[in-house]
């Protein structure tokens, strides 16, 4: 199966999954959807297509971006496109598969469900799954998987480097309205960068660009030092961390992902143990970041924690610093502020990970509407006020926690508190008047008081007719009720 050419890209059609190919998603008008069973899944093959769509037609300026949007390419523009990178992009090329190297030792294949970001092989049961659950997928699942492994997942265990973005690193797109038409050809183009975009990360690009390929045409040295900067576009957007080869099977049969039958499926795959070293950072262009402005340090964001993402959300369309830290904005979404549409959405992706293993898998999508990109210090409000809150709330009953006995409760009322505001920030973002955010933004926090009063009440029901809890209740409800009087009192900045 060859990526450029072939049908391997998913979409929905009339309620059934079938496969398309590149060429029909960036040349014709339809109305194409992913349609993936798992919405990680479903995040790597939109990613998937950007980054291929990124180095084969990649637009000269914003003018040129705004037209690639509006207007599908021509059937010669696109082979013109493909032409030089054919073999690159072939999953079962005798010289260099796609994302594989040739070769691999190993004393046993291991299973294809490995592949798969948080299914249990072996001690991994994060997601309530079987092991075997997944035992023979098509070759358009296993190009996903592999491409997803390699970018957005934490390493295969010792002995196996992860992607330079970190273990898990957050993945920010932008989307257009869910309404739109040509929804797929749309969310493709809205994450390619033009060319400027790309020396602003990359300001060697054209020097790069000259010998640009793909860690499986030109393999990365054993145990070698690789300094970031001499990493290219195409090298860094397919990076491949791991020594990984397919195994395929000639007998057909149902892809245990999609339901599809296929006359030819992947049902394992080789692997072997592989480090190297990169010296300095390299700038993903999906990826927000966080600058150590004393160490001079660069990382990923990710989900470290079971806070929601919308306590990100300042970090992920804001540029900030402060006296330690600088936050920058995945550099599709400055992109997309700088030069293309007022509205969207934002699309949020990742995985909260302990090591080689898979905690929490997340996927969220945050409206945007027109003037948002304008109104970047309000945003930093609305999240902040609404953390503000949840401190408040949380303290208060750490106090009440102390002077009482009553364990766990702030816990407790936080979990609760992160479940039921996350409906009111997604509801604020989707009606709120950035001309004149102030009236909107009083408006949530008047809710999420109330919210957390309810909160209150909710932990503490059970020790309000104990005596010796009685005062320290009393204590714990008057400061919390002054606290959110004072917090009422401060201006919306």
């Amino acid at each position: 199966m060859n990526l450029l050419t072939d049908p391997w890209v998913p979409v929905q059609d009339s309620g059934s999954t079938r496969l398309i190919p590149l060429k029909q998603i960036l040349c014709e008008e339809g109305d194409f959807q992913i349609a993936l069973p798992r919405d990680d899944m479903e995040l790597a093959c939109l990613q998937l297509l950007i980054c291929l769509t990124q180095v084969l037609f990649l637009p000269a300026d914003a003018s040129e971006l705004k037209q690639r949007i509006s207007q599908p390419l021509t059937e010669v523009e696109y082979e013109d496109g493909i032409a030089d990178y054919i073999d690159w992009f072939d999953l079962e090329h005798p010289e260099t598969p796609f994302m594989q190297t040739r070769g691999v030792k190993a004393k046993e294949v291991t299973p294809i469900q490995k592949l798969f970001v948080g299914l249990p092989e072996g001690g991994n049961h994060a997601f309530f799954n079987d092991p075997g659950e997944i035992g023979a997928i098509s070759e358009s699942a296993a190009a996903i998987a592999l491409f997803n492994q390699a970018m957005n997942a934490p390493s295969m265990g010792g002995g196996f480097k992860g992607g330079f973005r970190g273990g898990a690193p957050i993945t920010t797109l932008m989307a257009g309205s869910r309404l739109h038409h040509n929804i797929l050809h749309h969310d493709i183009w809205f994450n390619v960068l033009h060319r400027q975009s790309v020396e602003r990360i990359l300001p060697d690009f054209e020097r790069l660009r000259a010998n640009d390929k793909p860690t499986w045409v030109e393999p990365i040295q054993a145990k070698s030092k690789i300094p970031a900067h001499e990493i290219g576009l195409l090298r860094g957007l397919f990076w491949q961390p791991a020594h990984v080869e397919l195994e395929f099977s000639d007998e057909g049969g149902a892809c245990d992902l999609y339901g599809l039958t296929t006359d030819k499926r992947v049902t394992g795959f080789f692997k072997e143990r592989f480090v190297y070293e990169i010296v300095g950072d390299w700038i993903h262009p999906h990826s927000p970041r966080v600058r150590d402005l004393k160490k001079g340090t660069l990382k990923y964001l990710s989900f470290t924690t079971t806070a929601p993402a919308w306590t990100r959300l300042n970090h992920l369309l804001v540029a900030t610093e402060d006296k330690k830290e600088g936050h920058d904005p995945a550099e599709v979404v400055s992109q997309f502020r700088r030069a293309l549409a007022p509205s969207g959405q934002l699309i949020v992706g990742g995985y909260r990970n302990k090591q080689a293993s898979i905690l929490q898998r997340r996927h969220e999508y945050f409206p945007l509407r027109p003037g948002w990109d304008q109104n970047g210090a309000y945003i930093s409000t609305l999240v902040n006020v609404t953390l503000e809150i949840k401190t408040l709330l949380r303290n208060k009953l750490y106090g009440f926690a102390k002077a009482s006995g009553a364990t766990g409760v702030n816990e407790k009322a936080e979990a609760i508190y992160y479940h039921q505001s996350e409906p009111l920030i997604h509801r604020t973002l989707r009606e709120i008047d950035w001309s004149q955010p102030q009236d909107r933004l009083s408006r949530l926090t008047d809710d999420l008081i109330d919210l957390s009063r309810g909160i209150f009440g909710q932990v503490t029901r059970p020790y309000s007719h104990e005596p010796k809890m009685i005062k320290a209740l009393a204590t714990a409800k008057a400061t919390l009720a002054q606290a959110f009087s004072k917090l009422k009192e401060k201006p919306n900045e």
